[in-house]
């Protein structure tokens, strides 16, 4: 969390870069985790990306979100990458979903947006 409010936010809708363009975000906290929705273009094809944030048992935070689709995994991937900085997680599972996840690093790494940093910050705090 520190990272996030060592530097000066960055402004996440309007942010183009890399084949990324965000258009939207918004977030929402309901029991103990935190839903950001949002709406962006990866490589010309929009998309609307609900990422769940939670806590393992261990009060590890994470980021997940699952897709469907080679095509669908690719762009997730690539707009993680480009928001974090990092690489996720890819997983794919038995049912034909693919897991994306991410840990407590590409969380702080989005807290330096200024849409997320105060919603991330509360959620963190719990």
């Amino acid at each position: 969390m520190e990272e996030g409010r060592s530097r000066s936010a960055l402004r996440l809708v309007g942010l183009e870069r890399d084949g990324v363009k965000v258009l939207d975000v918004k977030t929402e906290e309901k029991d103990d985790k935190l839903y950001v929705t949002l709406r962006a273009e990866v490589d010309g094809a929009a998309g609307e990306y609900k990422i769940t944030f939670y806590r393992e048992g261990s009060g590890a935070r994470r980021l997940m979100f699952y897709v469907k689709g080679e095509e669908a995994v690719a762009r997730v991937v690539k707009l993680v990458e480009v928001l974090t900085g990092e690489r996720p997680s890819v997983a794919e599972r038995p049912d034909g979903l693919t897991r994306i996840g991410g840990a407590g690093r590409h969380i702080d790494a989005l807290a330096r947006y200024e849409e997320l940093r105060e919603a991330i910050e509360r959620w963190s705090n719990r």
